[in-house]
């Protein structure tokens, strides 16, 4: 029986391969990429909730308070209540979260090197947009501050 081709496979294999990499970066600033995810979509987009995170990364409020518990107990963001809304927590980058969040960076680079050693420059930069333009198209977007 003559297989077809499946397209999505070597989608999936380079970003798993390319996530165990960056996981391997970080280890030894103690976070994930995940966790890493949230500390850069606080300093662009500044104070926000917790749901408004869940929410933009397509993850369950439950899975979102168990990455940002470690955050803050790791002193890289801060959890308050939300002023005008005391069922909401607000979340914050701190200036130790700020720093950590320059090493995180760093890595990012790192890996953005291996993508343009593994495909050349302009290879890397198409890939690069072609792979944005999918994440959005999939409902994916870059982090926003909530409205209100």
């Amino acid at each position: 029986m003559k297989q077809t081709s499946v397209v999505l496979h070597p989608h999936l294999h380079s970003a798993t391969l390319l996530e165990k990499r960056v996981e391997s970066l970080l280890r030894p600033t103690g976070i994930r990429h995940r966790q890493a995810l949230i500390l850069d979509a606080l300093r662009r987009i500044g104070p926000t909730s917790q749901r408004h995170l869940a929410k933009h990364f397509d993850v369950t409020p439950g899975s979102m308070s168990t990455m940002t518990e470690r955050l803050v107990s790791l002193g890289f963001i801060t959890q308050n209540t939300n002023p005008d809304n005391r069922r909401s927590d607000i979340l914050e980058l701190t200036p130790r979260g700020d720093a950590m969040l320059e090493k995180v960076l760093a890595v990012w680079r790192e890996a953005d090197g291996m993508i343009i050693a593994a495909l050349g420059k302009e290879r890397a930069e198409d890939f690069i947009a072609l792979a944005t333009e999918l994440r959005d198209a999939l409902g994916g977007s870059e982090p926003k501050k909530e409205i209100s």
